[in-house]
């Protein structure tokens, strides 16, 4: 099972190259559409990349609300994770 930290990294990571920016410029607090200008199926394929990276199903729609942020996504990650292995 991953680390908070490190599932953190690596969602940074895959928001850093959707939104086509460098990693250093995506922050825990960076908003995937009011401060990275994202739009809805940018946001669908975080989730879709989350599920190829992590192996367990993501709910797009927790990503899809408004505020969401970079620190959200890896937190709906960590979530996914977890549930994942409790059952």
């Amino acid at each position: 099972m991953s680390t908070t930290a490190d599932v953190l990294y690596r969602v940074t990571a895959i928001v850093a190259g959707i939104a086509d920016r460098p990693v250093d410029e995506v922050s825990p607090e960076s908003r995937l559409v009011e401060d990275l200008d994202l739009d809805s199926l940018q946001v669908v394929e975080i989730a879709v990349r989350a599920e190829e990276e992590f192996g367990r199903p993501i709910d797009d729609s927790l990503l899809a609300e408004q505020d969401v942020t970079v620190s959200h996504c890896a937190h709906v990650v960590q979530e996914a994770n977890a549930k994942e292995v409790r059952t």
